[in-house]
């Protein structure tokens, strides 16, 4: 991309992250059109195409002009690794801002590096809290809004969170959720596209995802979510459609875990694949703050295997329910996510809902940055 002509300065992008990649996509493009220069730094968080940069290419976004490859062998290790990684690039590029993504350790990574640098940063999906101090994520979202110049919210309850800590009104910008727009650009072709190893018979399809540690790393939890899922197959005649994690796949495999009867794994799903199986979709059961939206987005009704959630607009406009994990540690736990499952009711439409900034979220990130960053 060229360097727009009020400003020489590049700006500076982290993604390294399923989420990150896709939400990436409709921002940068939005740049592209509008001439500004962006230097897109891959942290190596998902070192596996399949679950990184395949999401760049099938949605017509250049390569990385940055790779890192951080250690592997501890988050602690990989986390060090990134930061320097992408201190280096934001010494070599001088950027007019750090941009980042959501709540990963790419995002803190950026965020700590641009901090260091004394760099603007700004955080897209900022405010958002789940009130669960035990997932990294919660750590990641609010090291990163503490450090961030300009705080990029999805909706009015994650502005008003960042009020009640103490952000500046003037540093809150609400924009929408750009993970919707990708979601509402790529519907039209959704509809046509069959996911691979879809079924082939008209009953149910459950798609399911799981790839959180409290979820995963749990071989009671983790059991109990296929036993679950291979119970519903069993009770509808329909199929679970599991594209499993490369983290859950590990974890099966340590623990002695087989995919479930009527259960079938397509391995990691691009993102145009993965939506149309959630179009496709009679339910959804899945840990993923992304996922959970996505259903949404494409008419699913989900169950979402946390005690809580950030997106808890989801759960008021009745689009998904939170079932807490512990509950499978038991077989009436496990009769009860069956039940939830079955009896998921139908989704609200998007339009006319007001959340999410209704596919206009990366037009208004836009507008932001060319006002602070010219």
């Amino acid at each position: 991309m060229n360097a727009p002509a009020n400003s020489t300065q590049p700006l500076l992008t982290v993604v390294g992250a399923r989420p990150q990649f896709i939400k990436s996509a409709s921002l940068t493009r939005a740049l592209d059109e509008a001439g500004w220069s962006q230097w897109l730094v891959h942290t190596g968080q998902h070192p596996d195409d399949g679950m990184g940069k395949d999401f760049l290419t099938e949605l017509g976004v250049a390569d990385p002009d940055a790779r890192l490859h951080p250690a592997q062998s501890s988050r602690s290790a990989r986390l060090a690794d990134m930061l320097g990684g992408i201190a280096q690039e934001i010494e070599r590029v001088q950027p007019a801002a750090v941009i980042v993504y959501g709540d990963t350790d790419s995002t803190l990574a950026g965020a700590l590096a641009a901090h260091h640098a004394g760099v603007p940063l700004a955080h897209i999906e900022a405010g958002l809290r789940s009130g669960d101090r035990s997932m990294p994520e919660e750590h990641n979202r609010i090291m990163t809004d503490q450090l961030s110049d300009m705080l990029f919210t999805t909706g009015a309850g994650a502005s008003a969170q960042l009020r009640l800590e103490g952000v500046p009104e003037e540093n809150i910008i609400e924009v929408g959720d750009v993970m919707l727009d990708v979601a509402l650009a790529a519907h039209s072709i959704c509809r046509e596209r069959i996911p691979p190893e879809w079924p082939s018979s008209e009953g149910p399809v459950l798609v399911m995802t799981l790839h959180r540690p409290g979820n995963v790393d749990h071989p009671e939890l983790l059991s109990g979510a296929l036993d679950a899922a291979g119970q519903w197959a069993k009770e509808t005649g329909g199929v679970v459609y599991f594209p499993v994690h490369p983290r859950t796949q590990k974890a099966m495999l340590r623990c002695g875990l087989t995919l479930p009867e009527g259960a079938l794994n397509p391995g990691p799903l691009g993102y145009l694949d993965m939506q149309a199986a959630l179009l496709r979709a009679t339910v959804v059961l899945t840990d993923s703050g992304g996922v959970q939206k996505e259903a949404w987005f494409q008419g699913a009704p989900a169950v979402i295997l946390r005690d809580t959630t950030e997106w808890k607009e989801l759960i008021e406009v009745g689009a998904s329910r939170l079932f807490e994990p512990v509950k499978l540690k038991s077989g009436s736990g496990r009769d009860a996510l069956v039940k939830g499952l079955v009896e998921a009711p139908a989704v609200p439409p998007i339009a006319g809902s007001g959340l999410f900034g209704e596919g206009k979220a990366a037009q208004r990130v836009l507008q932001a940055l060319e006002q602070r960053c010219c």
